[in-house]
């Protein structure tokens, strides 16, 4: 009987711990501006934030990002609603991420594509630089008359950085090469990333003056720049996820930014007791920055010959993308 019983019990230990889920996260993904459903930035996270709950069994939660100091009482009803690791996306998200941190000691909180403060935070950055050059490369190649335009979605680093390394590619091919910045608003504005209709009028002011191709790089507005491009019937080239498939007439291709493989990242991480606070950095030749496939229809052989001896000579080292600095 006793034997019996220590069977029973360590039985009922099993089951009872498996229940716990102790090893199956329960996540909340604090979503920037735009929220789902831009086809970029925060549906890419989503999305691996899905996978996490496919793969790893984990429970997960999307927040809306609210304006200001509400996002701080967001993330802290996060913290109330139980989740054990809080992941939160872009700049917008840092201050609230640092207070409630500092907060909840005992709780894992990471930020992604930014950094935040906290000896319980981790912050997955990405230097888009690399990807940005075979971008600004690829829309001189299919702009004759060297004429490109660049659309920003906020006066934010990020976006400044990225078009440094836009810009560097483009004069690789074409020193000569005018880019028509644009970006939809000031000076840390973060509501730039979710303003399509603006995005769409500016665009269509790009093109309208003579720009032959645009480079957007505006989260949710991107959508908007999409729609300039169908309208006009001139290419573009994108930011965030692959969104080829959104108007294939007109999206040669994306630099893509793969927010899906860090938040999923993240969450093994975690889930297997090896998320460490501090810094990851993410870049083309770790796999975190891409350039989705170039659209064969838009582009033709000549040209993608010529782009595929660039992006050799860049991954063989042979190009050299100096790094941003600014601020």
């Amino acid at each position: 009987m006793s034997k019996k019983r220590l069977l029973v019990c360590f039985i009922l230990t099993l089951l009872l711990s498996g229940c716990s889920g102790a090893s199956k996260p329960k996540v909340a993904l604090m979503l920037a501006r735009g929220g789902l459903g831009d086809k970029a930035f925060n549906d890419s996270a989503y999305t691996g934030l899905q996978k996490a709950q496919s793969d790893l069994g984990a429970e997960i939660k999307t927040y809306d990002y609210q304006d200001g100091d509400a996002q701080i009482e967001n993330v802290r009803q996060a913290v109330k609603d139980g989740n054990t690791l809080i992941i939160a996306l872009g700049s917008e998200n840092s201050k609230a991420i640092t207070t409630v941190a500092a907060e909840n000691p005992n709780l894992s909180f990471v930020i992604v594509d930014t950094t935040a403060t906290g000896s319980n935070v981790t912050s997955v950055t990405f230097v888009e630089t690399q990807g940005d050059f075979l971008a600004g490369a690829l829309a001189a190649l299919l702009s004759p008359n060297g004429k490109i335009g660049y659309l920003g979605g906020a006066d934010v680093t990020v976006i400044r950085r990225i078009e440094f390394g836009f810009e560097q590619g483009v004069k690789y091919v074409n020193p000569n090469a005018q880019i028509d910045s644009q970006l939809i608003t000031g000076k840390d504005d973060f509501s730039g990333f979710a303003k399509p209709d603006v995005a769409k009028q500016l665009t269509a002011q790009m093109y309208a003056n003579g720009d032959e191709i645009v480079y957007a790089a505006a989260g949710g507005s991107g959508l908007g720049a999409i729609e300039a491009a169908k309208s006009a019937n001139k290419p573009i080239i994108t930011t965030g996820s692959d969104q080829r498939w959104i108007a294939p007439e007109v999206v040669v291709t994306s630099r893509t930014k793969n927010m899906d493989s860090a938040v999923f990242m993240a969450i093994q991480q975690f889930a297997q007791g090896k998320l460490q606070p501090g810094t990851i950095t993410l870049d083309y030749k770790s796999g975190g920055i891409g350039l989705a496939p170039i659209s064969t229809t838009l582009v033709s052989a000549d040209i993608i010959k010529k782009f595929e001896q660039i992006r050799s000579d860049l991954e063989a080292e042979k190009i050299t993308v100096q790094p941003y600095t600014g601020n």
